[in-house]
């Protein structure tokens, strides 16, 4: 049986598109994760993709991360990676770990980018979303979030604002 990956999308940067017109990074109601996984990458495993929103992670509200939940607990899948903005990363991972009955057989990893994943050509989706989908697959049970070339544990985990990255804590 080949390996899977069950996507579930919340937006953030790693979702988000430059408008050269207004200058800024806007976050629409589409997703080019799946083209860049099918086209580009082309990965031996299967995947199943689900929107759960397309929002800034600052205004991701507990309603939305009950429907992570109920999207994970209803998947027959046991592996997963949530794109999700960095801002409310780690709060998410927290409220998931709380909130799923149980995570004996789960490995789930959040990630996001700094920059998007289409429309730079310096960015750090790619990698992140690499990152992510290895450790998904090859990590223990349990919630994690994969940035920065890490893979921290929930609840042990920041986004440090003055350098741009995430760090243990």
């Amino acid at each position: 049986m080949k390996n899977h990956v069950h996507f579930l999308l919340t937006g953030g940067t790693i979702d988000s598109k430059y408008d050269g017109m207004l200058d800024k990074v806007m976050i629409e109601n589409s997703s080019g994760l799946k083209d860049f996984l099918t086209k580009m990458i082309r990965p031996q495993f299967e995947t199943t993709f689900n929107v759960i929103c397309f929002k800034d992670s600052r205004d991701v509200t507990d309603e939305i991360r009950m429907k992570l939940v109920r999207a994970i607990e209803d998947s027959p899948h046991k592996k997963f990676v949530i794109t999700h903005g960095t801002y409310t990363m780690s709060e998410t991972a927290e409220f998931l770990k709380k909130n799923l009955k149980s995570l004996d057989d789960r490995t789930i990893v959040l990630t996001g980018s700094m920059i998007p994943l289409h429309g730079f050509s310096e960015t750090d989706a790619p990698f992140n979303l690499g990152f992510a989908i290895s450790g998904a697959m090859f990590h223990e049970p349990g919630i994690f979030l994969a940035m920065n070339g890490e893979l921290f544990a929930s609840g042990h985990v920041r986004k440090n604002l003055d350098e741009g990255k995430f760090e243990e804590i």
